[in-house]
C-alpha cells in the first residue's frame, strides 16, 4: 500500500514526465501550417495525459484518466466505466483548446496592430517569395 508521501511523489514524477515529453510533441507538430489544427493535437496530448480520474468508485486517490480508461476496457468494473473517464478527458480538452484559441486570437489581434508577423517566416524567405523564388 502506498503512503500519502509516495502518492505525492508519484504524481510529481508523472507530471514532470509529461512536461518532459511536451517539447517533443511541440516539435513534431510545428510543421502543421494551420494554428487551430496544430493546437488541436497539442491540447489533445495534454488533455489525454494530464486529466485525472478516480480509478474506482469510493477511491480517494486519482490516477491518469487514460490509464483508468484502459483498465476499464480490459476489465470493466461498472457498466459505464469508460464513459465515466472519457467525459473528463473531453471536458479538459474542450477547455484547453478553447483557451488556446482565445489566447491565440488575442495575441494575433495585438500583433496585427503592431505590425508583427506571426507566421513564423523570417524576412529572407518572405523576400525570396516576393521575388518569385521557390522555397525548398
Amino acid at each position: 500500500m502506498y503512503t500519502p508521501e509516495n502518492y505525492l511523489w508519484g504524481c510529481i514524477a508523472y507530471v514532470l514526465g509529461v512536461l518532459m515529453a511536451a517539447p517533443f510533441v511541440w516539435w513534431a507538430t510545428k510543421r502543421i501550417p494551420w494554428h487551430p489544427l496544430r493546437a488541436f493535437f497539442r491540447m489533445l496530448f495534454l488533455a489525454l495525459l494530464l486529466t485525472p480520474a478516480f480509478p474506482y468508485e469510493g477511491m480517494t486517490y486519482l490516477a491518469p484518466a487514460w490509464a483508468t480508461a484502459a483498465f476499464e476496457l480490459i476489465k470493466p468494473t461498472m457498466e459505464h466505466g469508460v464513459r465515466r473517464v472519457l467525459i473528463p478527458i473531453g471536458f479538459s480538452f474542450a477547455v484547453l483548446y478553447a483557451l488556446n484559441l482565445c489566447v491565440w486570437q488575442l495575441l494575433k489581434a495585438r500583433a496585427e496592430k503592431k505590425g508583427v508577423d506571426l507566421t513564423g517566416e523570417d524576412d529572407d524567405s518572405r523576400e525570396e517569395q516576393e521575388e518569385g523564388f521557390v522555397r525548398s
